[in-house]
C-alpha cells in the first residue's frame, strides 16, 4: 500500500510508527508543514538536521504535489484538523476522487473550536475511508463530539516503540517519583506540588524528580526532597527514567500523554489522571499503577503512596507495539467495517461506602460483576466516608472509579465537582444506572442523562418503601415532586429488586410509570465459595446494620420470649447505626464482618435471623441461602419462599419461629431448606444478572425475582 502521512514536526514516537509502516511493506512518504515551537524547544527538543529518505519538509500541499509524482495514487493519512495544510487535502482528496483517512487524539473540547471539528467530520462522514481515534476515549470523542459516523471511526494507539518491557526490579533504595513535561496548567504541576506535600511525610524515604520546565516550576520551590532535572531530550528520557520507580502524569487534559508510555517502556509504576488519553489503555489499577480524577489533590497523594508499596505487573503495551498498530491500520483501511462502540455503562450514587448498608454493598457488586463480564464500568459517587473495601476489587477488574469530594449543602450531598464533570462522563456512556433517591447526584445524573439523550435505568434501592416514606417525611415529598419523580418517568426503565418493590414503584408512579424489570440482587459466590465450609453451632446470626429498621428491638424481645436455654446463642454482626444490640445472656455483639469473615460466619451459624421491618430485598438472606445456612425472615422482607419461617412484623412471631426451627434436628433442617439452596445458586449468579443490567430496554414480560 503506498501512503502519504502528514504530520506537523518529526519526533521519536512518529519515528517508530512510520518504520513500522515500512516494515509491514507500505511505501511511506512523510511530509512534515511544521517546526518545533518554544514549547517543546524549552523542553529539549532539537530540530533533525537531515531527514531519512521520503521524508521532507513542505510547508503547502502544492509542494508536496511537486515533491511526490505519485501523490494522487496514495492512500494520505491526515494527523489533525486545524491547519490549512488539512482542509487543502481534504479538498484535494474530494475532488480527485483520493482515499484519505484522519488520525487523531481525544480533542480537548473547547467550545470555539467546535464548530471546527463538526464541520471536518462532515468531510470524514463524506468521504473519508476511516477516523481513528488514540485511544477508546478519543473514539468516543469523534464519534460523539465531533460527529462522525460509527462505521467511519475506528480505534488506534498511539505507537511506543520498546513495547512490551517487563516490570522493573528495584535494587535501590528508596522511592522515586518522577514527573516528565512542562510545568504548565495543562500538566497540572500545581496539583502534584500539593499532592507532593501531602504525600511526602507519610513516604520519608521517597524522593519526586521533576524532569522539565516551564512557567509553573516555582510550585516546587520549599518542598522535601524535590530533584530537578532540568530539560532532558525525548532520546534521553529513557535513561532519566532508569533509577526511578513510578511515573506521574497529573494533566488536566493530555490527548494522549506520551509520557505514560514512556514510564511504562521504562517498567515504572503509573499514575495518570482519567483525562489523559493513555491511561485507559496503559494503566491496569492496582496491577500496575493507578488512575485518578484530575484535580483531585488527595486522590493522587493517596495513589503516590500506594504506589510506593506496589509491585506492578508488566504494562498492558503490547497494543501500543509500533507493529500492531500498524498492523491494526492497514487492516481496517483494506476492510471497512462498522463501528460498534463497547458497552460502556456508568453507575452513579450518593455513595458506595464501608458503613453505606445495602446500597453500597448492591452497587458495588454490581460494577464489579459487570466489570468481570467484560463490559466498561464507570462508578462515580462521592468521597467523605470510607469508601466499600469492594471498590478496590472494582479497580482491579477494570473498572474507572471516580470519587468527587462533597460540598455545602451537606445534606443534599452536593458536590461542585460532580456538577462539572458529569455530564463528560454520562456523554461517554451507553447507558446510565441511578441509584437511590433523594440526593444530588441521583438528581444531577438524570437531568444530565435526558438532556444529552443518554438512556438512563433507576434503581430506587428500597427508597419507595413506606418505611422509607414515613423518615423525613416532608423533605422527601418535596423532593419527589421537584426532582425523584420527573426522574423516575423519564426513565427507560425501572429496577426493583423484587417483586415487593415494584409494587411501590407502580404505587408511587400510577399508570405512567415505565417499564419495570425485577432483577434481584447477585451474590459473589466465587468469595462464599472460597471459605471451606465448617461444623455448625447452636447459633442464630443476624448480620447487618443496627439500625432501628432492621428490628433489633424485635429480635431482642424475642430472644427473651423463646427462652432457648444455655446451648443456643445469638450473634449480632453489623456497624452500629442508631440502634442498641440486646443486652441479654447468651447474646454476644461481635461488630462488623464483611469478606471472608461474613463467610465463615454464615457457614458456621445454624440460622440467619432477619427481623427487619421494612428491606426491599435482603441479600443477607440470599448469600446465607449460597452457603446452605436455613433463614428466619419477618414480613418486612420480600421472601415468601420461606414458607412457616417468613413470619409477621412482631416478636411473638419471631419467637415462635425461634423455638420451632431450634427443635429440628439438623437433618430435619438440611431437608426442610434444601430446594431454597438450590434455587439460590441459579438465581443469584452474578454474571447472568450484570448481562440482564446492561439490556438498553426491559423485555415484554418483566424478569421474576421468586
Amino acid at each position: 500500500m503506498k501512503l502519504v502521512y502528514w504530520t506537523v514536526f518529526p519526533n521519536l514516537h512518529q519515528r517508530a510508527w512510520i518504520d513500522a509502516l515500512r516494515a509491514a511493506g507500505c511505501d511511506v512518504e512523510v511530509c512534515y508543514f511544521g517546526h518545533y515551537d518554544a514549547y517543546r524547544a524549552a523542553l529539549g527538543w532539537a530540530e533533525p538536521t537531515a531527514l531519512p529518505p521520503q521524508e521532507r519538509r513542505v510547508s503547502t500541499l502544492r509542494e508536496a504535489l511537486a515533491a511526490i509524482p505519485d501523490y494522487a495514487a496514495r492512500l494520505i493519512i491526515l494527523t489533525g484538523y486545524a491547519e490549512r495544510v488539512y482542509w487543502d487535502n481534504v479538498r484535494f482528496c474530494e475532488a480527485r476522487g483520493v482515499p484519505w483517512c484522519l488520525i487523531a487524539e481525544k480533542s480537548q473540547g473547547r467550545a470555539r473550536s467546535w464548530p471546527l471539528r463538526r464541520l471536518f467530520a462532515r468531510h470524514v462522514n463524506r468521504s473519508a475511508v476511516a477516523a481513528f481515534g488514540l485511544g477508546p476515549e478519543a473514539v468516543d470523542d469523534l464519534v460523539r463530539g465531533w460527529g462522525v459516523r460509527r462505521d467511519k471511526a475506528a480505534e488506534l494507539a498511539y505507537a511506543t516503540p520498546g513495547a512490551s518491557t517487563p516490570a522493573k526490579p528495584r535494587p535501590h533504595a528508596g522511592f522515586r517519583f518522577v514527573f516528565a513535561g512542562a510545568f504548565t496548567h495543562r500538566k497540572a504541576v500545581d496539583v502534584l506540588a500539593r499532592a507532593w506535600a501531602e504525600a511526602a511525610p507519610r513516604l520519608p524515604e521517597a524522593t519526586l524528580r521533576v524532569i522539565g520546565a516551564g512557567p509553573l516550576g516555582a510550585a516546587f520551590d520549599g518542598l522535601p526532597r524535590v530533584e530537578r532535572f532540568g530539560v532532558c531530550p525525548p532520546e534521553r528520557i529513557p535513561e532519566a527514567l532508569d533509577d526511578c520507580d513510578c511515573g506521574i502524569l497529573p494533566s488536566r487534559f493530555d490527548g494522549w500523554g506520551m509520557a505514560v508510555a514512556e514510564y511504562a517502556r521504562a517498567g515504572l509504576t503509573l499514575i495518570a489522571t482519567q483525562t489523559c488519553g493513555a491511561a485507559e489503555p496503559l494503566i491496569r489499577p492496582d496491577h500496575n499503577g493507578f488512575i485518578v480524577p484530575p484535580e483531585d489533590v488527595a486522590a493522587l497523594a493517596q495513589a503516590m503512596v500506594d504506589a510506593s508499596a506496589l509491585r506492578p505487573d508488566a504494562a498492558p503495551l503490547a497494543a501500543t507495539d509500533p507493529a500492531v498498530c500498524a498492523r491494526r491500520l492497514l487492516d481496517r483501511l483494506a476492510h471497512p467495517a462498522p463501528y460498534e462502540p463497547p458497552r460502556h455503562l456508568l453507575h452513579v450514587a450518593a455513595g458506595c461506602w464501608e458503613r453505606g448498608g445495602g446500597l453500597s454493598e448492591s452497587l458495588a457488586e454490581t460494577v464489579l460483576a459487570q466489570a468481570r463480564a467484560g463490559f466498561r464500568v464507570t462508578l462515580a459517587f462521592l468521597g467523605g466516608q470510607t469508601e466499600h473495601p469492594l471498590v478496590r476489587d472494582c479497580r482491579r477488574a477494570g473498572a474507572t472509579v471516580w470519587v468527587f469530594p462533597r460540598s455545602r449543602p451537606h445534606c443534599l450531598y452536593f458536590s461542585r465537582a460532580m456538577l462539572r464533570t458529569l455530564s463528560r462522563l454520562i456523554r461517554r456512556a451507553t447507558q446510565v444506572h441511578i441509584h437511590g433517591c433523594w440526593t444530588f447526584p441521583v438528581w444531577w445524573a438524570a437531568t444530565l442523562a435526558q438532556y444529552l439523550a443518554v438512556p438512563y435505568v433507576v434503581s430506587p434501592c428500597g427508597s419507595l418503601g413506606t418505611a422509607s416514606l414515613r423518615k423525613s417525611r416532608l423533605r422527601k415529598w418535596l423532593a419527589w415532586w421537584c426532582f425523584d419523580k420527573r426522574d423516575c418517568l423519564g426513565a427507560a426503565w425501572l429496577r426493583a429488586k423484587s417483586q415487593a418493590e415494584a409494587e411501590w414503584m407502580t404505587n408511587a408512579l400510577g399508570s405512567t410509570c415505565p417499564p419495570i424489570r425485577v432483577i434481584p440482587n447477585g451474590v459473589d459466590g466465587d468469595l462464599l465459595d472460597a471459605v471451606p465450609d465448617r461444623p455448625r453451632t447452636q447459633t442464630f446470626l443476624f448480620l447487618g446494620r443496627l439500625h432501628p429498621l432492621k428490628g433489633l428491638d424485635l429480635l431482642a424481645e424475642a430472644w427473651r420470649l423463646a427462652d432457648l436455654g444455655p446451648a443456643w446463642r445469638l450473634v449480632i454482626a453489623g456497624p452500629a447505626d442508631g440502634a442498641e444490640p440486646p443486652n441479654d445472656p447468651g447474646v454476644e455483639v461481635v461488630g462488623p464482618l464483611s469478606g471472608a469473615d461474613k463467610a465463615r460466619a454464615l457457614k458456621s451459624a445454624a440460622c440467619l435471623v432477619l427481623p427487619t421491618r421494612s428491606e426491599n430485598f435482603g441479600i443477607v438472606v440470599a448469600e446465607a441461602l449460597w452457603c446452605r445456612t436455613p433463614v428466619i425472615c419477618t414480613k418486612g422482607a420480600p421472601w415468601p419462599e420461606l414458607g412457616e419461617y417468613w413470619v409477621d412484623v412482631s416478636a411473638e412471631a419471631l419467637a415462635d419461629a425461634l423455638r420451632r426451627f431450634a427443635a429440628l434436628t439438623p437433618a430435619a433442617r438440611e431437608a426442610r431448606f434444601a430446594p431454597l439452596f438450590a434455587a439460590a445458586r441459579e438465581r443469584f449468579a452474578w454474571p447472568a444478572l450484570a448481562r440482564a443490567l446492561a439490556d438498553d430496554a426491559p423485555p415484554p414480560t418483566p424478569l421474576d425475582s421468586k
